[in-house]
């Protein structure tokens, strides 16, 4: 509003100031071809909100906080007990906080490395465990109300625009320290994970997809192979649909995601079952943004084992 005041303005002004007019019309443009200039390059590249927080801030020393509560079913959401909508052996059964502090290094604008920790304290809210499930009740006994400061991962990002694509692309190291993961021998895990997304235009739809590739490693431990998984990838497709500035909803669909444990062979793939999160994103600042969502399998839309949770990613400087 303030830009087109001053537009008119000027040209109101034209025809008493002749050659004056001009030159400040001229002005005006260099003024906002140098604001222009000064945008990050980051930020002209990625222009999707829930990117730009979850891969940290502009400066060159960053800390970005990843915060997660899993939560129970639509039925009750503070319950200990959580659907495991996977049937993995990489997914906790039990509610909790989970999340990743990593502190960055942009190398340039474009590209950054990585050191993380994760953090995880599994059904705080609850002194008991209402389940059938051997696992989540080992979990829940093993590691409730703890808070774990764990799995240590160096990474490096690497985001750029191909043909219209938003793309963030992250390799990743990560010693395994947390106790539901090492009391089942997981030691190391290597992954390769691809994030796209592309802007229709100004119809404010954007879809793309989350590819991930990982590989465990285990140590000597003899805890049960069918518990292990070995191999997980995945191409999962995501959409946004951009409400305001502040608002968006937002779906990602894991219709494609296979696992294999070391009970199998190593050829031999599992299919998951398709799920489905569902949230709202609500970007508070370039650096804020929240996701409360809700998640569902196709097979068995239920109340019963339908999951809540919220995400939040918090560049801090």
């Amino acid at each position: 509003m303030k830009s087109l005041l001053i537009s008119l303005f000027l040209l109101g002004s034209y025809s008493a100031v002749g050659n004056e007019s001009s030159a400040q019309v001229l002005e005006g443009e260099v003024e906002k071809s140098k604001e222009t200039n000064t945008t990050d390059e980051a930020d002209q590249v990625i222009t999707n909100r829930r990117f730009r927080a979850s891969n940290g801030s502009l400066s060159d020393l960053s800390m970005n906080l990843n915060l997660n509560y899993q939560g129970g079913s639509l039925n009750r959401p503070l319950a200990a007990d959580r659907p495991n909508l996977n049937t993995a052996g990489d997914t906790a059964s039990i509610a909790g906080f989970s999340g990743i502090v990593t502190g960055s290094y942009r190398l340039n604008a474009l590209n950054r490395v990585g050191f993380a920790a994760g953090l995880q304290m599994l059904a705080p809210f609850n002194d008991s465990i209402d389940t059938d499930s051997a696992t989540a009740r080992r979990e829940f006994d093993e590691n409730q109300g703890e808070l774990d400061i764990s799995d240590p991962r160096i990474s490096y990002t690497h985001m750029n625009k191909f043909a219209g694509i938003q793309t963030i692309i992250t390799t990743e190291v990560l010693q395994y320290t947390a106790g539901n993961f090492t009391n089942t021998g997981y030691q190391n895990k290597a992954s390769l994970l691809v994030n796209t997304m592309y802007a229709v235009g100004d119809t404010g739809f954007s879809f793309g997809a989350y590819t991930l590739f990982e590989r465990n490693f285990f140590d000597s431990t003899q805890a049960d192979p069918a518990d292990q998984l070995e191999t997980v990838f995945g191409f999962l497709p995501q959409a946004e649909y951009i409400i305001n500035d502040t608002f968006n909803l937002r779906t990602i669909i894991r219709s494609h995601w296979y696992d294999n444990s070391r009970a199998v062979r190593s050829g031999n793939f599992r299919k998951r079952p398709v799920t489905q999160s569902v949230g709202l994103g609500i970007s508070l600042s370039r650096d804020i943004f929240l996701y409360p969502n809700f998640q569902f399998a196709w097979d068995n839309v239920d109340s019963k084992v339908t999951n809540v949770g919220l995400s939040a990613n918090i560049n801090m400087f």
